[in-house]
This record gives structure tokens, C-alpha cells and sequence, in this order.
């Protein structure tokens, strides 16, 4: 007949439950966990307009293993908050603009949820499991951006009370909907 040679992917994605202690840098999202004022531990930037500014970003560890004819693709995504990256004006206290700065956060995992769910919708192949990672994280990562810019302009960086408001019950309602 033909030699025939196959392969399959089967692929596992996941949100990493990653903890880091006080003394670390980094805060990984945590739904039972809000920012505070004291994680805000970088040097404000006396020049630029507002007010506070939160480092957050997504990132996935992928491991790959191979038995016979099926690969199995295992990929952790996690969110994480730079504490010596973020910074406040020593003006701004409050815990309305804290909430702004939370916003930033819980939009970011919303990015990596909608990262993990074009993971479990893209077709991965033997051929194109690397690059069909890096093209879907940068897709997602480039909406969450997109999206976090709108928040900020629809807001005007927590200006705007009313579009603030709008946001903040349509980011709690999305972020309940992943508990």
C-alpha cells in the first residue's frame, strides 16, 4: 500500500496558579488578590501626565514531548505584575484610582484568557506548532494592548468618571465570569 506517517497534537493550555513572595518582584494575578498603593515601587516619571502607571504583561512556558506518533504540546500562561516597573505620583492616593490601576491588571488577564481560548481554537500541526504559538500570543497580545489603550482613552486615564464607572462594571463582570 503507502507509507503512510501521521502525527497528532494534542494540546493542553492552562492558567498557572503562580505565587511569588512579598520580598519578589513580580505579583502574579491573583482573582482574590488586589493591587495595593505599597506594590507601586517604582520611581515615578515626574514628566509624564498621569498619575500612575502599572507594568503587567502575559507570558506561557510550552514543553513538548513526543511518544510515538503523538506530540503532546503542555503550555502554562501567567499573568504578572512588575512592582519596580509600576509607579504613583506621590499626589495620587486614592482608592478610585487605585481601582484604575486594578482595571490595567484584570484587563491583562483577560488578554491571557483570550489567549488561552485562541489556543484551544487554533489547528496545531507537527509542522507548525512553534510558530502557531508565537503568532497566536502575539495576535492576543496585541488586542490586550489595543484594549487596554481604549481603556485609557475612553477613560481618559480615569478622568472621565462616568466612562470609569462603565469600565469598571465591565471588567468585574468579565473577570467573574473566569472564577
Amino acid at each position: 500500500c503507502c507509507n503512510c506517517y501521521s502525527q497528532k497534537v494534542l494540546v493542553s493550555v492552562f492558567m498557572e496558579d503562580r505565587v511569588a513572595g512579598e520580598s519578589n518582584d513580580t505579583i502574579y494575578h491573583n482573582i482574590k488578590r488586589k493591587l495595593a498603593w505599597k506594590d507601586f515601587k517604582g520611581v515615578p516619571d515626574t514628566k509624564h501626565f498621569g498619575g500612575a502607571v502599572t507594568a503587567s504583561g502575559y507570558a506561557f512556558d510550552a514543553d513538548i514531548k513526543i511518544e510515538g506518533k503523538i506530540i503532546y504540546l503542555n503550555v502554562g500562561v501567567y499573568v504578572f505584575f512588575k512592582k519596580s516597573q509600576s509607579w504613583k505620583k506621590s499626589s495620587i492616593n486614592s482608592q478610585y484610582h487605585l481601582l484604575h490601576e486594578q482595571t490595567h491588571f484584570d484587563i491583562t488577564r483577560l488578554g491571557a484568557e483570550n489567549f488561552i481560548n485562541q489556543l484551544v481554537n487554533s489547528k496545531f500541526t507537527k509542522d507548525n506548532y512553534n510558530q502557531m504559538l508565537d503568532s497566536v500570543f502575539d495576535k492576543s497580545y496585541n488586542e490586550n494592548f489595543a484594549l487596554q489603550e481604549q481603556y485609557d482613552k475612553e477613560t481618559q486615564h480615569s478622568v472621565n468618571k462616568e466612562a470609569q464607572l462603565k469600565w469598571n462594571d465591565r471588567i468585574a463582570g468579565e473577570m467573574k465570569k473566569i472564577k
